[in-house]
């Protein structure tokens, strides 16, 4: 058991030498932003749909009550 332990150890340090040893960080910064800019416009399109599907709904009841 003990060995099966230490050769662990040694695995997840040589993982973790070796992942410090990769190239820096990417910077996203400007890919974050742009994501968080298209919020706003992303929702009106998901309330128009909603809007759409409910009008439709509410047609399809107001016929239905109504014959």
């Amino acid at each position: 058991m003990n060995k099966t332990i230490s050769r662990g150890l040694v695995a997840v340090g040589s993982l973790g030498a070796l992942a410090s040893a990769n190239a820096a960080a990417i910077d996203v910064t400007d890919l974050v932003t742009d994501i968080a800019a298209q919020a706003a416009p992303v929702g009106l399109v998901g309330v128009a749909v909603l809007m759409i599907y409910g009008a439709v709904k509410a047609f399809k009841w107001v016929r239905a009550a109504l014959s």
